[in-house]
């Protein structure tokens, strides 16, 4: 199966649970621009995971953590 990468953002002054998926995408390429967009329309903290078709573990280190 390809790899899906899957877009998280969180608000300004959001608790750490009302993250929002954003996007989803085959091409990792694109969530740079998503980001830029998504920063426009108040997005401050963001979360890439890749799904591979397995079930999700949300406790995995491999989870990237960008601030903005």
């Amino acid at each position: 199966m390809t790899t899906e990468y899957i877009l998280y953002g969180l608000k300004k002054d959001e608790p750490e649970y009302m993250e929002d998926i954003i996007f989803e995408t085959k091409n990792k390429k694109d969530l740079e621009d998503i980001k830029f967009q998504a920063i426009q329309k108040g997005y401050i903290k963001f979360r890439v995971a890749e799904y591979k078709g397995e079930a999700p573990n949300f406790n995995n280190h491999k989870l990237i953590n960008i601030e903005v």
